[in-house]
């Protein structure tokens, strides 16, 4: 029996091992999802910025709307 146990024993290990690469590189999915996010909420915030100097109303118009859908989508992620 305990031959068997040694036996099972690296397969145990490689298999807990293979689970924390996956594990980690999960983590980095959304680490890297979330810096995404992140950076479509500063540009919005540039588009808003870039908006409040416009002189155009059509161009300040559009570039709040451009900011919204970007801030939408960044909340949706």
């Amino acid at each position: 029996m305990k031959k068997f146990a040694f036996a099972i024993l690296p397969l145990a290990m490689m298999a807990a091992a293979c689970d924390g690469a996956k594990e980690d590189l999960g983590e980095e999915m959304d680490d890297v999802t979330e810096a995404q996010a992140e950076v479509m909420d500063e540009k919005s915030d540039v588009l808003d910025a870039q908006a409040d100097l416009a002189t155009d109303p059509a161009e300040e118009a559009a570039l709040e709307a451009e900011a919204t859908t970007l801030e939408n989508t960044a909340d949706g992620i």
